[in-house]
C-alpha cells in the first residue's frame, strides 16, 4: 500500500511546520536567524535563509533547526561574506512517492 496524495501533501506541510529557524556559524560563533521564506513547489520544499549586508566575516556552517532547537540539517561551507550585499542560502528537499 502506498502513501496517498493527501498523506504526501501532509508530509510536506508537516516538514514546513517542523523547521523552526536557521543558524549560521560566523567567525566561530553561532547565530540564529529566522526562516526568510519557505516554498513548496510540487515535490520540492525549499527553506531559505537570508543574511543581510550587516553580517560580515567568515561563515563556516549553515543549519536548519527543528522545533526543539536541534540541528535538523547542516551544510559546512567557507564563505568570506563582505558587508556590501546580502546572502541567500537554500536547503531543498524532494518528497516523492516511490
Amino acid at each position: 500500500m502506498a502513501i496517498t496524495s493527501i498523506g504526501h501533501s501532509k508530509m510536506k506541510t508537516w516538514l514546513k511546520g517542523f523547521i523552526k529557524e536557521g543558524q549560521y556559524t560566523l567567525n566561530g560563533v553561532k547565530y540564529k536567524t529566522p526562516i526568510y521564506r519557505t516554498d513548496i513547489t510540487g515535490d520540492v520544499i525549499t527553506f531559505m535563509l537570508y543574511l543581510d549586508d550587516s553580517v560580515t566575516g567568515t561563515i563556516t556552517r549553515f543549519e536548519l533547526l527543528d522545533q526543539d532547537g536541534a540541528s535538523f540539517d547542516d551544510t559546512p561551507d567557507s564563505i568570506n561574506k563582505k558587508g556590501i550585499s546580502g546572502l541567500l542560502v537554500e536547503f531543498k528537499y524532494t518528497l516523492k512517492k516511490v
